[in-house]
């Protein structure tokens, strides 16, 4: 049966150490988190490998994803932290790499430089066996042209719902990039809030079921791909505030027992979907 798995907790103060063990009393299987290079990854793999969790992602860094578009030594200087990135991945046995393309509504033009960069980093992982996962944004070119240009099939594409539902309603983000899916992010919200201004206020995060998402079709789109790969969610304790009146135990028990709901939902829809 598919694996269920959750980010470390946005928004939560609690230790990463502490996150971790009531993730797996939760009933997760694994988790994910993000890391920017001067983060304790080492010990916080060495704690999930004695809880039995499995390590399924790391989200790499994206405050500067700009970076890596640009010409001369500010794109190289970029690329070479992202092969630190990478290094520390492989260091912890963890064989998938998220990474955004671009962060906000701007970025600088879509650059020949900026897809050698990319097409060097995802060579360099590759000898490291760490898989490159591009991650759906804003609606900006740039995830297309990298999508285009990287051909290795051993990359390929994240997922992320709740992004497709805030920031490109209007765009089938599995037609394009679901023969390619390596992993998904889950997350609901209120979608486009003010319509024609795409705003970063609208990704939530919030707990599945308490937004518009409408899971039904998610279910369907992953049905379509014959998708087993783990459920994984990505949620912030910060998205509603009834969520910061839980512990974060009672936070957790609460989004395992939406992300199993929606395991069943899967399985019931591929089930469905063999018998016709």
């Amino acid at each position: 049966m598919q694996d269920i798995n959750i980010s470390t907790i946005i928004g939560s103060t609690v230790p990463v150490e502490e996150q971790l063990k009531l993730i797996k009393n939760a009933g997760f299987d694994g988790f994910f988190l993000t890391y920017t290079g001067i983060e304790p990854l080492v010990s916080w793999a060495e704690t999930a490998y004695q809880l039995g969790l499995k390590f399924e992602t790391i989200h790499g860094p994206f405050s500067q994803a700009n970076r890596i578009w640009e010409a001369g030594d500010i794109g190289k200087d970029y690329l070479t932290y992202l092969k630190k990135i990478i290094n520390d991945c492989h260091s912890v046995n963890v064989d998938k790499l998220i990474m955004h393309v671009t962060v906000g509504n701007t970025a600088p033009p879509i650059s020949s430089n900026g897809l050698i960069l990319f097409q060097e980093l995802c060579d360099y992982a590759k000898e490291k066996n760490v898989h490159i996962c591009f991650e759906n944004l804003e609606p900006l070119p740039h995830i297309d042209a990298v999508m285009d240009y990287i051909k290795d099939p051993f990359h390929g594409f994240c997922w992320d719902c709740g992004h497709n539902l805030c920031y490109s309603p209007h765009i089938d983000m599995i037609k394009k990039f679901g023969s390619r899916l390596k992993c998904l992010h889950i997350h609901d919200n209120l979608g486009v809030t003010q319509p024609g201004n795409i705003d970063y206020r609208d990704d939530r995060h919030y707990l599945p079921f308490d937004g518009t998402l409408d899971w039904n079709w998610f279910v369907e789109k992953l049905s379509v791909l014959n998708y087993t790969g783990p459920i994984t969610l990505e949620v912030s304790i910060l998205g509603k505030s009834e969520y910061q009146n839980l512990s974060l135990t009672e936070y957790l028990n609460n989004a395992y027992e939406r992300a199993t709901k929606l395991r069943d939902m899967l399985i019931q829809k591929q089930t469905s979907n063999i018998s016709l």
